[in-house]
């Protein structure tokens, strides 16, 4: 009996949790702790912040903690297109967006310097081109000189975001520079800052017959370069055009949309989609155009192609307008609105866009219509390749060679073989041009002896297959 009674006891013990396990599953406060409002959120992160300031064991930073929290919280989006921007970076990029910024007109770049490498460069940033027009080409700064100094301070050891810093500024403004040029020689220039603006077009004709248009970014001023061009060519009477967005990286919706509209009299564009059905939009064409219909046309991509060049690329593919050639493009699909904050900004991914057959191509990119790529090189010819680049033997070789002979070239690729050093000849004499150029203040617009894409591509226009 007794046990019998202890049995029921247990029994009921058990019905009861069950009841109140059941109770606090199901219960409207346990309900709302699953689904948490953001306002708990905010006021957990503002006390997290608060106990950190107060309690950790060293001072932090209350902008480092913020900072950390917003990269956290954008990192787990998994989208490498959304981001917190604090005001340092928003500035930089929304100079390269409008086009324009306050500076001299110097493209710099910072190569790696290894004091141990007897043919390590100086550790200096060096100027890669002078913008053409502007007060660094005007002073006479030339490609392949060194940012010495800056305002009598030593620029040993900076990096191409220290130089940009302190050369850009409010036009009208000078700024006094020191450079280094060959032969160990210093000189000093004082600049007045102006407003420059990148370039984002640039056009030739190959063979007085064939229209080249190379689209560098998408920015507010790359309609009116291009509308420009397309009208001399037309003007010309030129029937052929090859199209380069080649390593364009995109930029704005609105500058690919209007050049786009170029081509077409009609017809849709890029649609675009995004969460909120409403702020769906297909972007068409107006009525009429400029570049004629007989014209026939190519477009040059790679895997540096993405976004508006993609737009650009899809809409003319998928219109039957162009042909194009090339490589894979990267596949970018997305599309990125600029919100502001207090001191700063976010970027965040708010949409997709989709060629005119429907196409979104995030991710995958487009493929080309015929497909261009570099032959292989094999494992000896990639050592080789990545000895004369650790060494920068290529440079040091057009430093002393600023007009290479072609018997210099011959000589020199002679002395490599002699080392076992052999990626091939083209490889050699490409990174010989490529070097070369790269000190030149106006280097040419096309290369029909190294470019295999840009070749494949008049031979199209030529032959038809």
């Amino acid at each position: 009996m007794e046990r019998k009674q202890e049995r029921l006891i247990w029994i009921l013990v058990t019905a009861i949790l069950l009841s109140v396990l059941i109770f606090i599953l199901f219960s409207p406060v346990v309900s709302a702790q699953t689904n948490r409002s953001t306002r708990e959120y905010m006021q957990d992160l503002e006390a997290a912040m608060y106990i950190i300031q107060n309690s950790y064991v060293d001072e932090v930073d209350s902008d480092t903690l913020f900072k950390g929290a917003m990269d956290g919280m954008f990192s787990n989006l998994n989208d490498p297109y959304s981001l917190y921007l604090d005001d340092e970076f928003l500035e930089q990029m929304t100079d390269t967006t409008k086009g324009k910024y306050g500076g001299v007109g110097l493209y710099i770049s910072k190569d790696r310097f290894d004091p141990e490498n007897p043919y390590g460069r100086l550790p200096y940033v060096k100027v890669v081109s002078p913008i053409e027009d502007t007060p660094g080409w005007r002073a006479g700064i030339n490609a392949g000189d060194y940012i010495f100094a800056i305002e009598d301070e030593s620029a040993e050891g900076f990096t191409t975001q220290d130089v940009s810093n302190r050369l850009r500024g409010t036009p009208g403004s000078d700024v006094k520079v020191t450079l280094l040029r060959d032969g160990g020689i210093t000189f000093d220039v004082v600049l007045t800052r102006a407003e420059i603006e990148i370039p984002t077009v640039k056009s030739t004709v190959i063979d007085n017959r064939i229209a080249y248009l190379r689209i560098i970014e998408f920015t507010p001023f790359t309609e009116p370069r291009v509308e420009e061009s397309l009208r001399e060519f037309t003007s010309q009477g030129l029937d052929k055009l090859i199209i380069d967005v080649r390593s364009n990286p995109g930029g704005l919706l609105d500058s690919v949309v209007d050049i786009a509209d170029l081509f077409f009299s009609g017809g849709v564009i890029v649609s675009t989609k995004y969460r909120q059905e409403r702020q769906n939009q297909v972007h068409r064409a107006a009525p009429g155009k400029i570049v004629p219909s007989d014209m026939k046309i190519v477009i040059l991509i790679d895997k540096g192609s993405a976004s508006a060049s993609e737009i650009l690329t899809g809409a003319l593919k998928d219109r039957n307008r162009a042909t194009v050639i090339g490589e894979t493009s990267f596949g970018k699909g997305s599309i990125q609105q600029m919100i502001p904050l207090n001191n700063a900004a976010i970027k965040l991914t708010t949409g997709r866009y989709y060629t005119p057959d429907g196409y979104n191509i995030d991710k995958t990119g487009i493929d080309p219509d015929i497909s261009v790529e570099e032959p292989e090189l094999s494992d000896d010819q990639l050592q080789a390749y990545a000895t004369l680049l650790k060494e920068n033997r290529v440079g040091t070789f057009v430093d002393g060679n600023s007009h290479p002979s072609p018997s210099d070239i011959d000589a020199f690729i002679s002395s490599l073989r002699e080392e076992g050093l052999d990626p091939g000849e083209r490889i050699v004499r490409l990174m010989i041009k490529r070097e070369s150029e790269r000190r030149l203040n106006r280097p040419p617009v096309v290369d029909l002896e190294f470019d295999s894409v840009l070749l494949r591509a008049v031979e199209f226009l030529d032959t038809g297959r």
